[in-house]
C-alpha cells in the first residue's frame, strides 16, 4: 500500500511516522520542514519561530519521544513566575491563597468570582469566549486574565473566540457540573493547566529532524489531487487554505466549507541582553504586542527573548514592514519594562499563523469532516480542527493513523 502524507508540519510527520511501519509513505513538504516547529540559530543564539515546548500532561508526545530516543528537557523554576501587563505589570498568583491577597484583580472583581457558584448553567450551543466568562466570572476577569490568555494561546481576542472549540474543557465544566468551581471540585482540580513545560536541548527542530530523518520527504508542493493517483491513500496535512486549493477541482463543497477556516497574523522579534522581571513571561491586555517570551530564562542552551505582535487585536500587522513592526516592539517593550538594553536579532512574520476557532467553528469542522468522509482514501489532519497544540497534533496524528490501520484490518 502506497501513502501520500501532503504537509511535513508536525501534523503530516507524526502521521507519516505511525503509518511507516504499515505502508509505503511519501511525505510531500514544499517549504520547510517542522511547520512553524522550527529553531533558527543565528551566531550564538536560538530563536523558536513559533511553539518553544509542550506540557508534560499527554502520554503520546511523551511515547513518541521515547521511541524517537530523544532526550526531553523539563523548564526551570522561572516557567512558573508569569506576568500580564495591564495598566502596570501584575504578577499571575501561583496558588489560591497567593490569588486572594494579590493585586491582579480588585476586590470587586474577587467577589464577582466567588458568586460563580450562584450562576445559573446557560450551556448554548456555542458562545464566544467573551460571552461566556463575562456570564459566569464577570467582565473585568475576562479583560485582566482571558484576554492576555487568548493572545498567548491563540493570537486571537475572547471576542473572536468559539468557547466550546478553544477551550472545550471550561465549557464542559458548565454543561456537566452546572459551574466552574463546582466543577473543579468535583474533579478536585485547580484552574491552571496540568503537567510542566517541556521541550529539547536544542529548540524544537532538534524534534522535527529526529522525526524527519524516519520518513522519506519529498521536497515538492503538491497543487492537485490529480498529482497523486499513484497513491491508495492521502492524507492532507496542510493548512486549511492550502488544502482548500488542492482540493477545489474535484471537490468544490470541501474546499468552500475549509475557505470558512479563519488564520490570524503574527510576527516573532528575538533580541539578545537581559531583561526584568526575570520570568516566563509577560502576557498583555491591550498592546500591539502580546507578549514577551523569556526562553533564556526557562531552557538550557536559549540565550535569546522573543515577542510575539498581531493576532487578531492587531491584524494590519500583514502590511507593515520589517522596519515599522521592529519598532512598534521596541516602544512597546519600554511601555511594559521601561528602558532596556536589548538588541534586536531575528524576525519572523507568519501571515497564517494560528486558526482561528471563532464562534460556530465546530460546527465549520463537522461540514468539513462530512463532506471529506464522502471521498475515499482521503484524510484531513492538521491543527485547524481539533486542537492547535503541539500535543493535540500528535494524539490526533496516532489516532488517524490507527483509524487507518483498522480500515485494511
Amino acid at each position: 500500500m502506497k501513502i501520500a502524507v501532503i504537509g511535513g508540519g508536525i501534523s503530516g510527520l507524526a502521521t507519516a511516522y505511525y503509518l511507516k511501519d504499515f505502508a509505503d509513505v511519501d511525505v510531500f513538504e514544499k517549504s520547510q520542514i517542522g511547520g512553524k516547529a522550527h529553531t533558527i540559530k543565528k551566531d550564538e543564539f536560538l530563536f523558536e519561530e513559533g511553539v518553544n515546548g509542550f506540557l508534560d500532561n499527554t502520554p503520546e508526545t511523551l511515547e513518541l519521544c521515547e521511541k524517537l530516543n530523544i532526550k526531553t528537557v523539563k523548564a526551570n523554576e522561572n516557567s512558573k513566575i508569569r506576568y500580564i501587563f495591564d495598566d502596570k505589570l501584575y504578577k499571575l498568583p501561583a496558588s489560591p491563597a497567593d490569588f486572594i491577597f494579590s493585586d491582579v484583580l480588585p476586590w470587586s472583581a474577587k467577589f464577582r468570582l466567588f458568586k460563580e457558584f450562584f450562576v445559573k448553567p446557560e450551556p448554548k450551543d456555542d458562545e464566544s469566549v467573551c460571552g461566556f466568562v463575562n456570564r459566569r466570572l464577570g467582565e473585568f476577569f475576562c479583560e485582566r486574565f482571558m484576554r492576555p490568555m487568548t493572545a498567548g494561546i491563540y493570537a486571537s481576542t475572547p471576542e473572536s473566540l468559539s468557547i466550546n472549540a478553544a477551550f472545550p474543557k471550561i465549557a464542559n465544566l458548565e454543561k456537566k457540573y452546572g459551574g466552574l468551581f463546582r466543577g473543579m471540585l468535583k474533579k478536585k482540580k485547580g484552574g491552571n493547566p496540568s503537567g510542566e513545560l517541556t521541550s529539547f536541548n536544542y529548540g524544537m527542530s532538534e524534534f522535527i529532524d529526529k522525526l524527519a530523518n524516519e520518513l522519506n520527504i519529498i521536497q515538492k508542493e503538491i497543487i492537485s489531487l490529480d498529482e497523486l493517483n499513484d497513491y491508495n491513500k492521502i492524507i492532507l496535512a496542510t493548512p486549511a487554505y492550502d488544502t482548500a486549493k488542492i482540493v477545489e477541482k474535484k471537490y468544490p463543497i470541501l474546499a468552500e466549507n475549509l475557505n470558512k477556516i479563519e488564520y490570524t497574523p503574527v510576527a516573532i522579534v528575538g533580541f539578545s541582553g537581559d531583561i526584568e522581571p526575570v520570568s516566563f513571561g509577560i502576557l498583555t491586555t491591550q498592546l500591539k504586542t502580546l507578549g514577551i517570551l523569556m526562553d533564556k530564562y526557562i531552557f538550557p542552551n536559549r540565550n535569546g527573548i522573543r515577542c510575539m505582535i498581531g493576532g487578531k487585536r492587531f491584524e494590519k500587522i500583514k502590511k507593515l514592514s520589517q522596519k515599522e513592526i521592529i519598532e512598534i516592539v521596541k516602544e512597546d517593550i519600554e511601555k511594559i519594562i521601561g528602558k532596556n538594553s536589548l538588541k534586536f536579532e531575528f524576525f519572523k512574520l507568519w501571515e497564517n499563523a494560528i486558526p482561528n476557532y471563532k464562534v460556530g467553528h465546530l460546527e465549520i469542522v463537522k461540514n468539513i469532516m462530512s463532506e471529506a468522509n464522502k471521498i475515499d482514501n482521503l484524510y484531513l489532519n492538521s491543527n485547524a480542527y481539533k486542537g492547535v497544540s503541539f500535543n493535540d497534533c500528535i494524539k490526533n496524528s496516532k489516532n488517524l493513523a490507527i483509524s487507518i490501520r483498522y480500515e485494511n484490518n
